[in-house]
């Protein structure tokens, strides 16, 4: 077996893994996608951070991965153009990605305080939307990046995504809120 379809096969037997945890039990019964369609998106997401990982030009520590159903979303931050651009060719050569939008900002700009800052922002956007009893805010993930607050996700209800992009909008230090929340 070749060492890259022996990574893909450790990739993808954690993935398994993972699945059968509580956690992503949770996860699964709130998610707006079939079993199936979430293993497919996490083997795309794991194909295209494999990759990101291994190219020489994008080291893709700092973009996150996330897939809705086919469609990538790659958030996070890089230190050059070519690097965004590489990052966004890998993930439109993955099999099975049907489109790729970005939201990768400079580098230029962070610091170890503006990643705290982010982390901060991250979690009380998530508590304004978990205490609202009436939102299933399970199904919206939040990443900030130098205090753009980027939601992601599938809900099932306009009114969910509006509240998210709102209780993102009244934190504190949000430059910038992206709203890629797809529905149903």
């Amino acid at each position: 077996m070749s060492s890259n379809r022996l990574i893909i096969a450790i990739i993808l037997a954690g993935l398994v893994s993972f699945h059968m945890s509580g956690c992503a039990v949770y996860n699964v019964a709130r998610d707006e996608r079939s079993v199936g369609k979430i293993v497919d998106d996490k083997i795309i997401a794991s194909k295209i951070k494999y990759q990101l990982f291994r190219d020489d030009t994008v080291k893709g520590l700092d973009i996150s991965v996330y897939v809705f159903l086919g469609k990538v979303f790659l958030v996070g931050a890089v230190e050059n153009k070519a690097q965004k651009k590489k990052a966004v060719i890998i993930s439109k050569n993955i099999e099975g990605v049907k489109s790729v939008k970005e939201y990768i900002l400079s580098k230029d700009k962070m610091s170890l305080g503006k990643k705290v800052d982010d982390r901060a922002i991250t979690a009380k956007v998530k508590v304004k939307m978990i205490k609202d009893t009436e939102m299933k805010s399970t199904q919206i993930y939040v990443k900030t990046i130098l205090g753009h607050v980027v939601l992601l996700g599938i809900v099932e209800d306009k009114k969910d995504m509006t509240k998210a992009v709102n209780y993102a909008r009244s934190v504190d230090n949000v430059t910038n809120v992206v709203n890629f929340i797809m529905l149903k």
